[in-house]
């Protein structure tokens, strides 16, 4: 019931977003530094196959090998409904109409929802083992969403859009294992 909470606030925030996404995007991009833009990038460079790699070695050295089979699933349902959403919205991203010296280049223009913010956060619900790594990990969510904002790829709409997602579809594949698992001890 708690969860029904945290995705109800979610998208109320989404909603209000989508009102204030221009002036956000311009704040973010109006202000860039050098530094940031270091930080950025690398976040975005290290967001795809490097950082899944070691969350895969952080399940087996903590032996949550259990997690593994949820985790592949999330991953497929992340890559399948995250594409499907943004093919369906089409929201062109937001330095089509505004910046287009990007500090880096972003090959698709559709832009809702975050397709970074949605990876990391599939795994949300899949660090509730340890809250230290927990909390850790939804800094690291805050930090590519916020990049992805701040890099003019998104807006903060997409980015929040993106976190509901993903941690909707990290609880969905961990729900979706436990009812084979159940299934399958009722039938032994």
């Amino acid at each position: 019931m708690k969860k029904i909470y945290y995705y109800l606030i979610g998208i109320v925030l989404m909603l209000i977003s989508f009102i204030v996404d221009k002036q956000i995007f311009l704040f973010f991009t109006s202000y860039r530094i050098e530094f940031l833009n270091t930080v950025a990038i690398f976040i975005n460079k290290i967001t795809g196959y490097i950082l899944f790699s070691i969350i895969f070695l952080i399940f087996l050295l903590t032996k949550q090998y259990k997690k593994l089979t949820p985790l592949i699933i999330s991953f497929i349902l992340y890559y399948g409904l995250t594409s499907l959403i943004k093919i369906t919205v089409a929201r062109p991203r937001p330095f089509v109409d505004f910046d287009r010296s990007l500090v880096i280049n972003e090959n698709s223009y559709r832009s809702f929802p975050s397709g970074h913010a949605s990876a990391v956060s599939t795994l949300i619900p899949f660090f509730n083992f340890n809250k230290i790594i927990h909390y850790i990990w939804i800094f690291i969510v805050i930090l590519v969403s916020l990049s992805r904002v701040y890099l003019g790829v998104h807006y903060l709409s997409d980015v929040i859009a993106g976190v509901l997602l993903g941690n909707f579809i990290g609880d969905l594949g961990m729900v979706l294992v436990r009812k084979k698992e159940k299934s399958h001890h009722r039938k032994v």
